[in-house]
């Protein structure tokens, strides 16, 4: 691994190195990339004519665009820091490597080595000696990863922009986060405590949050609206943003429990035409139809200024109130029944409703803020006028 070139990269603070490596080595660092990256080990299906057509380019030593990885660290290297240096850098934290561009391009890599290998080529040795340019993008936060990353993956194969905010952040299935844990699916577990999500849920409501849309998941990518990707770039990079979304949130299903205490449906006197969309606090709000409500509102009180920063809704939510929190609760059951008889997508129309609701509940200019009951009823009335 040799550093050929180096430039700051002013638009995420991160400096940009372009090396060259040999393709065994890269082979090598790649296997951890791909061991401790989960999700961005989903291989995509594409014409193996073409793969077999880039393996063998790659056997007579093809120089194949720059593969793009990402190594997210705290200290910032200095554009003038020593060659030596930086590789010591990569090479001591690699398992932290994520792959922004060139994921495909390494399966085929793979394929080519693993190849070569089991047949004992002769040629092994020489073609693993051919080189491959890569570059790397040192001291960048969670956020510049997702702007590359997006502006990165506009050709050849799409990738949903849930699935790369998965891959970025992953690495908090393993972290504490102020006593919140995420689940993953291969868990098979169902968020039962407070303080437990799906993170597959939490996801999808970061992208509605991004995007400022509850029904952002029918998206394959952000930069389908360049406007989307505009607001993503206005945002305070020196904060972590996933981290704050979550927290806030968090706080938000908290607080509705303690105000709730231990709200269950009454069954005998709510009549509903279908099974309750949920039937106590906890699986109400551990839904995936409230995070994405919760992600574009808040991206939209955001954009109307109604908040400074994402963290400026804790404070909202300790003002939170409801003198009748259980009749409203029981009300906010019907609600969401009377939105399953006339819906013709009942999980956008449900998002839709809940968009509403914490707009109404968090708008220091609509009826119903910081009134659970009252934003109830008031998000209904918005959802018929939308939807009739």
């Amino acid at each position: 691994m040799k550093v050929k070139d180096r430039l700051y990269d002013n638009r995420i603070s991160s400096l940009n190195i372009l090396i060259d490596i040999e393709l065994g080595e890269y082979f090598l660092l790649s296997k951890d990339i791909l061991k401790n990256n989960e999700f961005q080990r989903r291989r995509v299906g594409s014409s193996s004519s073409i793969y077999n057509l880039l393996k063998s380019d790659l056997r007579q030593g093809c120089v194949i665009p720059p593969i793009v990885l990402a190594l997210a660290i705290d200290a910032k290297p200095k554009v003038d820091e020593t060659d030596d240096n930086l590789v010591q850098t990569i090479n001591s934290q690699k398992e932290k490597l994520v792959i922004l561009d060139g994921l495909q391009r390494t399966y085929t890599i793979r394929d080519l080595v693993n190849e070569l290998n089991d047949k004992g080529d002769p040629e092994t040795k020489k073609i693993l000696q051919n080189k491959l340019r890569v570059e790397v993008y040192l001291g960048i936060n969670k956020l510049g990863i997702l702007y590359r990353m997006l502006t990165l993956n506009t050709g050849q194969t799409p990738m949903s922009s849930r699935h790369q905010i998965e891959i970025i952040y992953s690495d908090y299935l393993q972290e504490d986060i102020n006593g919140i844990r995420l689940l993953k699916e291969v868990d098979e577990q169902a968020p039962s405590k407070l303080g437990e999500y799906k993170f597959r849920d939490i996801i999808d409501g970061f992208t509605s949050y991004l995007d400022r849309d509850y029904l952002s998941l029918d998206r394959t990518d952000i930069l389908d609206n360049i406007k989307s990707l505009e607001k993503l770039a206005s945002e305070n990079q020196d904060s972590d943003l996933f981290k704050d979304f979550l927290t806030s949130y968090d706080s938000f299903v908290k607080k509705l429990f303690e105000l709730s205490k231990g709200w269950v449906l009454d069954e005998e006197n709510i009549k509903l035409t279908g099974q309750a969309f949920g039937k106590n606090t906890l699986k109400v709000f551990n839904k995936s139809q409230a995070m994405t409500g919760f992600g574009s509102a808040l991206g939209k009180l955001l954009d109307f200024k109604a908040i400074k920063e994402v963290k400026d809704i804790i404070s909202l939510i300790s003002q939170l109130k409801d003198e009748n929190i259980h009749d409203d609760l029981n009300t906010l059951i019907t609600k969401l029944d009377d939105i399953r008889l006339v819906a013709k997508k009942i999980g956008n129309d449900q998002r839709m409703y809940f968009h509403f609701f914490f707009r109404e509940l968090f708008d220091q200019r609509s009826d119903g803020y910081l009134d659970i009951g009252r934003s109830i009823n008031e998000a209904y009335s918005q959802y018929e006028r939308k939807t009739q």
